[in-house]
């Protein structure tokens, strides 16, 4: 791309949904409801760095992208934290998938991975949440996809 005026326009968060499903087509997939933040599936590669007697700096190449749990706080709705709670003890791993807004092409982030489900931190005058603790064994990737219709 030459020319930067070519880029589509962009988009914002709204509308960015958490599914989760037991294939990896997505067929008969669950969105997550109440989601308040999602950390990055794919993080950027670690910086391996090396020093040299002969030079006062410190340089770096490109390493390896670390495994990193992703942990998703969502607003407690009781009848899904209790779904899930019995999803994470029967301990089977879940396909997920990060839909992003139609802004953004319909870009999908996809990975399978296992789930752990607790209650968040209780403060003053705030929501109850609970944390969704989703693990990685698969790498993720970009694809586009259509979540089933309701």
């Amino acid at each position: 791309m030459s020319n930067t005026n070519d880029f589509a326009t962009p988009s914002s968060t709204v509308f960015t949904e958490l599914y989760y499903a037991t294939n990896a087509a997505g067929a008969g997939a669950v969105q997550i409801a109440g989601v308040q933040a999602i950390p990055p599936a794919i993080t950027p590669k670690e910086d391996i760095t090396y020093r040299m007697l002969e030079s006062d700096i410190e340089y770096a190449v490109k390493g390896i992208r670390p495994f990193e749990t992703i942990e998703v706080e969502t607003i407690l709705h009781v009848e899904q934290y209790r779904t899930l709670e019995a999803l994470a003890d029967e301990g089977n791993e879940l396909f997920w998938f990060v839909r992003l807004p139609t802004g953004a092409n319909q870009m999908t982030v996809r990975w399978r991975g296992c789930l752990d489900i607790s209650l968040a931190e209780i403060t003053l005058d705030d929501m109850l949440r609970s944390v969704l603790k989703i693990g990685k064994s698969s790498a993720p990737e970009t694809i586009v996809w259509t979540p089933p219709a309701p």
